[in-house]
């Protein structure tokens, strides 16, 4: 009775183990796909923003001839005057 009661226990720890680590692994799997998918997507969306024919590109990252609003503007306009 009490070795029953014992591997029973082992094999529900054992059991609980191996389908944590299963699920861990699947879990990583899939962070390593999305990060792939989002950094695939980033970089399809970076290059389409760069060989915009309008762009002008500058050192800090700022891009295009309109400044959106005061704090990228003034960032950008020192970045120009060599601040």
């Amino acid at each position: 009775m009490h070795e029953a009661m014992t591997e029973e226990i082992s094999y529900n720890r054992g059991y609980d183990k191996g389908w944590a680590d299963a699920q861990e692994r699947l879990a990583i799997k899939y962070e390593k796909a999305l990060i792939k998918a989002h950094s695939e997507a980033y970089d399809k969306g970076y290059q389409a923003g760069a060989n915009q024919m309008s762009n002008d590109p500058c050192l800090c990252g700022f891009w295009g001839k309109s400044n959106s609003n005061k704090i990228v503007s003034d960032w950008h306009n020192d970045c120009k005057n060599g601040k």
